[in-house]
């Protein structure tokens, strides 16, 4: 046992693996039930990318991965939009890999970009994915324009809670 405390390896692990899961469940709440706007499409606009994003500035690579399709994918499940689920288990991770987990800061030059460009992939593959999934891409590309609501939320409100954060020294307090 004395020797499972002294190992930072398994601390770090094991903080990791329990914020994945915790920014999971959030995600999940944020994305399906949190100002959740229903869409034509069976899918529905919302703020979630931002805890996508704010998972990818805190947390390593592999565990954002799985905190944002996990989370996002049982928003889908838990909502009804069983349609988005694979869709979305495929796109969410997607949008991590722009980000860096590697400052002690949440909101760094890197970020703000790339939550900018999430955003812009983001909705580029959703739109390719509704065209593949209603074969009708013209249409895909009309519904779109509602879309741009939410990559524009989702980064107005991971700045926010990423000032806010930062503010209070969190990525310091979470790797000591």
């Amino acid at each position: 046992m004395e020797n499972i405390r002294n190992n930072k390896n398994v601390s770090v692990r094991t903080r990791n693996l329990v914020t994945s899961a915790l920014l999971a469940s959030i995600i999940c709440l944020v994305t399906g039930y949190i100002l959740h706007i229903p869409t034509v499409n069976g899918g529905y606009v919302h703020i979630g990318d931002a805890i996508i994003y704010l998972s990818a500035a805190v947390l390593p690579l592999p565990y954002a991965i799985a905190c944002s399709a996990v989370g996002a994918g049982l928003a889908d499940l838990t909502t009804g939009a069983f349609i988005w689920v694979i869709p979305t288990m495929i796109i969410k991770p997607i949008l991590v890999l722009f980000f860096s987990s590697k400052s002690d800061k949440i909101i760094t030059v890197r970020n703000v970009i790339a939550a900018f460009l999430a955003g812009i992939v983001g909705i580029t593959l959703y739109m390719v994915a509704e065209g593949l999934l209603f074969g009708n891409m013209k249409a895909a590309f009309a519904l779109t324009a509602v879309g741009l609501i939410q990559p524009i939320g989702s980064f107005i409100s991971f700045i926010i809670l990423g000032i806010v954060l930062d503010k209070v020294n969190f990525k310091k307090f979470y790797n000591a």
